[in-house]
């Protein structure tokens, strides 16, 4: 199943707060598609990512926004 988060209404450190709390709600399998304005690092979901052991399935970039893909394993 696919989920989808707007996040660009929130600054750092909400977007990242936010995400870790659905993510965390998930199974494997799931994935979620997050939508981040230009303030938000990337690299903090990078890192996320790695420490929490998510796959990072896509990102780019649309307008003033950007569109991450995770995915749970």
């Amino acid at each position: 199943m696919k989920y989808q988060l707007d996040l660009t209404a929130y600054r750092c450190p909400l977007p990242l707060l936010m995400a870790k709390k659905v993510l965390a709600t998930l199974t494997a399998g799931a994935a979620v598609e997050l939508v981040l304005n230009q303030a938000t690092s990337l690299s903090d979901f990078k890192l996320l990512c790695e420490q929490q052991g998510y796959q990072w399935e896509s990102c780019h970039q649309e307008a003033e926004r950007y569109i991450l893909t995770l995915k749970i394993r």
